[in-house]
């Protein structure tokens, strides 16, 4: 009897013995890839085996597989970029992971023509990573910007992009991509819908008068595109998209956008070269576009090539850049037939050579030269001439500018002092046969000062001054700031600058003539340039784990500000518009934004803006928002691994006394490391204003990418 039991007992142990013994592990910690602290509550997950496990306090995990094997391991958290890694069973490994969230030391921040982290600047700055780039399925920087909170939504009349930051118009907000200005302004600004987002990892915005490195249009602040640092692996990337756009219900036309987009990175040596193009249409846009345009086309074409010596002291940068946008448009009778057409014709060609010379560990030379061409040609005819007068209807333009930049500076770091000297020379030609005399050139040399000093570790003070002498006359604008760290979780920071603006192009030698709409717009060459002076102070509370609060309230008093002025003549009934300069502007307000990490699976954002804007009358400037607010709600939904991000903005427009708001909702799902599926509604609630903007109602979209 007792063999029998023995044997029994033997047959149990050998039969569970298969499920015990082939058992495996997998073990391991994950860090912050900056800090180095570990990250808890981060996902694991190995999708062929359906398991998963979720680190500790420490940052450790364990999962258990039922062989082993080689696995493909998914990292997920709210808060950091997913990280895919094959790991063999049995073994312990460190997952480093970037964070993407509160991003208090993972961005190196470029704007101040030094690089900080963006904990350690020391001017209010926000930053949009690549990985919410990627999330927001946005197609250009204008798409970018319009989901950012703190960024107002206000539109052109021809449709653009407003970019309003802290009252100001886009005017007064300089656009750079890689440090460098972007040529090919329209009504005085940068289309950033013009910009797309092919190569883009992140967008920097820094608050404020900024004159002091940058020089004229810069009173608002500064925005900086950044494109991707080509990797020392090999990449490729592709992007697909279908949309579809709501229409008028009285339109019989069919909208909807198509889009493909690609990039390929490799390394030879010590040579890195990217290539990348992005290629967008937009079909039957005529109802849902403020000039009728039926087709809309882009492509952007990029290049880059980074070398660096073997002794590491030369690092040499050629970018080149390449884009090209056709829209077709017109005007239908009642009928349905044709009354006009017209098409607009859009070119930019951009060439960037950048050296950076590394003197020693603490002396650093680097200079760069930007070329850069830029054509806008419409035209616009009569479709049927027995409707029309083609010799009074028909019309053609062609505006160009050829930027040529230098800029080269000299940084020089001591123990506790970081020294910055540079020299800018700006030319650029404008032709436009609507301007008086047809063409112009406006060169610019300037000489800037930058100087931070760290006192201890709480108080940081930076000062700068820039010296710009535009054709006979010079503008002096001086800038100080100070942070202060009084312990680990408080920032304080303090600027106080001068700003300037010279009159544009358009403001000093337009002369247009509109028959068809009876009105004509002058320039006025006697423009004085705009001037001010802006402060700021901002605070700043984070927990360094999972909450970050910022208050920043600001104030910016313009002189000699250049306002549009209408005259109706009495004998032709024609309204002659042109420019003029006021005595006084004011623009205060106050910022505030809270970002909050519930758990390894949701987050939240919450924005609110409080503004003020009168001239020494006490009239309210054009483009006046009172107040605006923004919620954004970031879920994981691990059941079936989608990331849900929805996003809602409420405005209040005071021309119109109405408030509007708009809601959009985006799903990302990542099927396979390599396969991601992005589908979202934009503007759900189909809020549309044909007057005053947003143009275009609601809209889907179903995106195939890689990444």
């Amino acid at each position: 009897m007792i063999y029998k039991k023995i044997f029994f007992t033997l047959l149990v142990f050998l039969t569970m013995g298969d499920y015990v013994f082939c058992e495996s592990k997998i073990r391991g910690k994950i860090v912050n890839s900056k800090s180095d602290k570990p990250i808890q509550d981060v996902n694991i997950y190995i999708k062929d085996q359906k398991v998963g496990a979720t680190s500790d306090a420490m940052g450790e995990f364990e999962l258990i597989t039922d062989k082993d094997s080689t696995f493909l391991v998914e990292f997920s958290h709210i808060a950091y970029k997913n990280e895919f890694i094959i790991i063999e069973s049995n073994t312990s490994i460190e997952v480093r992971m970037e964070e993407v969230f509160l991003m208090m030391d993972d961005v190196i921040v470029s704007s101040m023509k030094c690089e900080y982290a963006l904990s350690d600047v020391p001017v209010y700055t926000e930053v949009i990573n690549k990985n919410k780039i990627i999330d927001s399925g946005s197609i250009s920087v204008a798409d970018i910007l319009a989901r950012h909170s703190g960024i107002s939504r206000t539109y052109d009349p021809h449709g653009m992009f407003d970019y309003n930051l802290m009252g100001l118009e886009s005017k007064y907000v300089l656009v750079l991509k890689n440090g460098k200005p972007i040529a090919g302004k329209f009504r005085d600004m940068v289309d950033l819908d013009q910009v797309l987002v092919s190569n883009i990892d992140r967008v920097e915005i820094i608050k404020g008068p900024t004159s002091s490195l940058y020089g004229s249009d810069a009173i608002g602040g500064v925005i900086n595109i950044i494109t991707d640092e080509i990797s020392n692996d090999p990449q490729t990337n592709f992007r697909l998209r279908k949309s579809l756009f709501s229409t008028d219900a009285d339109s019989d036309e069919r909208s909807s956008g198509n889009l493909a987009s690609f990039s390929v990175a490799k390394k030879l040596g010590n040579l890195n070269i990217g290539v990348g193009g992005m290629f967008q249409e937009l079909l039957g846009q005529a109802s849902i576009t403020p000039l009728n345009k039926y087709k809309i086309s882009k492509q952007n074409l990029n290049s880059e090539m980074h070398w660096l010596s073997n002794s590491g002291k030369n690092e040499l940068e050629l970018e080149l850049a390449y884009f090209d946008q056709r829209d077709d448009g017109g005007e239908n009778l009642i009928t349905g037939d044709a009354l006009s057409l017209n098409a607009t014709d859009i070119n930019r060609i951009s060439t960037m050579l950048s050296h950076d010379f590394f003197l020693s560990n603490r002396l650093t030379f680097s200079h760069s030269l930007n070329r850069s061409l830029y054509e806008r040609k419409y035209t616009q005819r009569v479709a049927d001439s027995t409707l029309l007068d083609a010799s009074s209807f028909n019309m053609r333009n062609k505006a160009s500018e050829d930027l040529l930049d230098y800029d080269g500076k000299l940084q020089l770091m001591m123990n506790n002092t970081n020294l910055l000297f540079g020299f800018n020379f700006s030319s650029p030609t404008h032709s436009n046969q609507r301007l008086v005399d047809t063409s112009h050139v406006t060169s610019t040399r300037a000489l800037y000062f930058q100087n931070e000093y760290s006192h201890n570790k709480k108080l940081k003070l930076v000062g700068g001054l820039r010296v710009d002498n535009y054709g006979k006359k010079q503008s002096v604008n001086p800038r100080i700031a100070i942070m202060y760290t009084p312990g680990n979780k408080y920032k304080l920071r303090i600027a106080l600058g001068k700003g300037f603006k010279a009159p544009s192009i358009t403001e000093t030698f337009i002369d247009f003539h509109n028959i068809n709409q009876g009105y004509s717009v002058k320039g006025n060459p006697n423009l004085k340039p705009e001037e001010s002076i802006g402060a700021s102070a901002n605070i700043e509370f984070s927990n360094k784990n999972n909450l970050r609060v910022n208050g920043l309230a600001y104030f910016n008093n313009f002189s000699n500000k250049i306002l549009t002025d209408g005259v109706q003549e009495q004998a032709s009934g024609e309204t002659i518009f042109t420019y003029k300069n006021i005595s006084e502007a004011t623009y205060r307000g106050i910022e505030l934004f809270a970002d909050y990490i519930h758990s390894n699976r949701l987050s939240v954002r919450i924005n609110a803006n409080l503004r003020d804007d009168f001239d020494s009358n006490g009239n309210r400037l054009r483009n006046y928002m009172p107040y605006s607010t923004s919620f954004e709600l970031n879920v994981f939904i691990a059941a079936i691994r989608t990331k849900m991000i929805l996003i809602q903005s409420q405005s209040f427009r005071h021309a119109t006394n109405t408030s509007f708001g708009i809601l959009d909702l985006s799903f990302k799902t990542r099927f396979t490391q390599y396969l991601v599926i992005n589908a979202g509604l934009k503007n759900i609630t189909n809020y549309v204003d044909k007057v005053n903007g947003p143009f275009r109602g609601r809209s889907i979209f179903l995106e195939v990418s890689n990444n």
